[in-house]
């Protein structure tokens, strides 16, 4: 007896280390690792970009990257001119084919490319009925016709007719200045 109590007593004691806990006695245990073990961290480097330069748009009326108003050095950061103030002696502006620039003002005139168009379509070879049609408010002046683009500035859309008195509708444009209202330079360099 005493054999089969303890053989008894064994079977149960298997049977219990063998069995599987009930589910209210899982909540007691965490499935947290052994503090053996080591968990691996991942560390994120970034690198803060410099800043970068903040350009302004600029909203100057102009041809291109060639705007009104530029000084000598912004109109020859363009690669446009390569004109100068050395030789100007007290002249208050220089010119050349493509663009007067003042001293005060700055670009003051913009000689349009021949291929070059209005935002409105007109070129040379245009009729100065075409220059009416697209510009409604523009009039006969001595070299042709002229057009204002904003307040501060105007068309002017040269005839090549060597009249001053009247150029026709039918007339076409020869050549497109863009200036600034009020310039201070003489006639002769725009």
């Amino acid at each position: 007896m005493k054999r089969s109590i303890v053989l008894v007593a064994v079977a149960l004691g298997l049977t219990a280390c063998t069995a599987t806990p009930a589910p209210e006695q899982n909540a007691a245990f965490t499935t947290q690792p052994p503090s053996s073990t080591t968990t691996p961290t991942t560390s994120v480097v970034t690198r803060t970009p410099a800043p970068k330069a903040v350009t302004k748009a600029d909203n100057r009326v102009g041809y291109g990257a060639l705007k009104l108003g530029m000084t000598l050095e912004e109109a020859r950061a363009t690669g446009q001119t390569d004109l100068t103030w050395e030789g100007a002696g007290d002249n208050p502006c220089v010119a050349d084919g493509k663009v007067t620039i003042s001293r005060k003002q700055g670009v003051v005139r913009i000689f349009l490319p021949a291929d070059a168009r209005t935002s409105k379509g007109i070129g040379i070879g245009s009729t100065f009925a075409d220059v009416k049609r697209a510009y409604p408010d523009a009039h006969e002046y001595r070299a042709g016709w002229t057009a204002a683009v904003d307040g501060d500035s105007h068309y002017a859309f040269l005839s090549s007719s060597k009249s001053e008195d009247y150029h026709a509708l039918t007339e076409e444009v020869a050549g497109i200045k863009l200036l600034a209202n009020g310039a201070d330079c003489v006639l002769s360099l725009l």
